[in-house]
């Protein structure tokens, strides 16, 4: 389903409200996948705590609750009484009960299920002492088994409906670059940048997906620069890299803003990591590793004589999560599948002299992939 230009332009004048969830039929669905994939590995059941997991197979936002995933009975969501009726009222295909720290075994008959367990699941993501709490609670357990890399797994593979979920939250992040364009200045400083872009993430999504990227001039060759007082000066780049997140799913993009006249350097490595940017999205396939897309790029900006430059690897995953697999690095054995969104970002960085990163999101398709980052590359400061 690709993006219409009426899609567009309602994503620019939209004004986002409360995040929207998935309906119970999804979250359904992702756990019976987990449940098929927990018995073809003979575990008796898994316990999920970490709050993204939790969140993704209950879509309850808390703070506190355990998931206890019986293979033979299913789940249960046992949670403290802030959580209980808005469980109840989100999960209708799964009991929710109320958790009473202490409460005997004997009381509590999905405990009470999962002390027969011999092999179980768990999140290796966790602290050690979650393990070791579970651990005091099944001692009959014999196997624990991690299973961080079938969960990271199951939420690479983007469904349907989150597919949708983040083109609508990408179609935001254009909409939101749209918005502040115009707003850009000489004089204003990466702090006052910032301060515009959190506030058009508040009316384009539910905030922030990750703290924004400002840079100015030559601080651009920071990678992870954080934004301070440096004043952009004319005839100074600014590059910028950002995300809101809209209904739970996070959107990223860097865009490098050009002053009216750029210097030649600055032209010239643009020039190289656009390139860069196009080739590795033109290659992309099913079946590649993370390695072999990230070769791509990495191969291209090495030829031109800036491969020391581009010390970062050339994407990651999105999701709930700004960060997730798969992810395109040089180390990376992750196989991409139709399904997974994964951005694109070289860059080369040329530390007190100028830093290019240009991101595109991709979703990965069944012959290669499809841009979702609709912005354009090149962009020059209104002034």
């Amino acid at each position: 389903m690709k993006r219409t230009s009426e899609d567009n332009q309602a994503a620019r004048t939209a004004t986002a409200g409360p995040a929207r969830g998935m309906p119970p039929a999804e979250h359904e669905s992702r756990l019976r996948r987990l449940i098929t994939e927990l018995r073809r590995r003979h575990l008796d059941g898994a316990v999920i705590t970490h709050p993204v997991a939790r969140f993704y197979y209950t879509g309850v936002a808390s703070s506190a609750g355990t998931l206890w995933v019986d293979v033979r009975e299913g789940p249960v969501f046992a949670v403290d009484f802030r959580y209980l009726f808005m469980a109840r009222a989100a999960l209708p295909f799964m009991p929710c009960e109320l958790y009473k720290p202490g409460a005997a075994a004997s009381r509590t008959p999905w405990l009470k299920r999962a002390r027969q367990w011999r092999r179980c699941g768990y999140e290796g993501r966790e602290p050690a002492s979650a393990l070791q709490a579970r651990q005091e609670q099944l001692p009959g357990v014999e196997e624990w088994e991690d299973i961080d890399s079938l969960i990271l797994a199951q939420r690479a593979v983007k469904s349907p409906r989150e597919q949708r979920a983040l083109r609508r939250a990408i179609a935001a992040n254009d909409a939101l670059l749209a918005a502040l364009l115009p707003q850009l200045r000489t004089g204003l400083s990466e702090w006052d940048i910032r301060n515009l872009l959190r506030r058009e993430a508040d009316r384009f999504g539910q905030g922030e997906a990750f703290g924004t990227i400002a840079c100015v001039g030559a601080n651009a060759a920071e990678c992870h620069h954080v934004p301070g007082d440096d004043v952009l000066e004319p005839g100074q780049p600014l590059l910028l890299d950002f995300g809101v997140k809209l209904d739970h799913y996070c959107s990223d993009m860097t865009r490098c803003i050009a002053p009216q006249r750029p210097r030649a350097l600055f032209r010239k490595l643009y020039r190289i990591v656009h390139e860069a940017n196009r080739s590795a999205i033109a290659a992309i396939r099913p079946g590649m590793t993370g390695q072999e897309v990230d070769a791509i790029a990495r191969s291209h900006i090495g030829k031109a004589g800036y491969g020391k430059a581009f010390g970062h690897g050339l994407g990651h995953g999105l999701g709930l999560e700004v960060h997730e697999d798969p992810s395109f690095s040089p180390r990376s054995t992750d196989v991409i599948r139709p399904g997974m969104v994964v951005t694109v970002e070289p860059g080369i960085y040329l530390s007190g002299k100028v830093g290019i990163r240009i991101e595109d999101v991709v979703l990965i398709t069944r012959d290669g992939c499809e841009v979702l980052t609709q912005s354009p590359h090149e962009l020059v400061l209104p002034l």
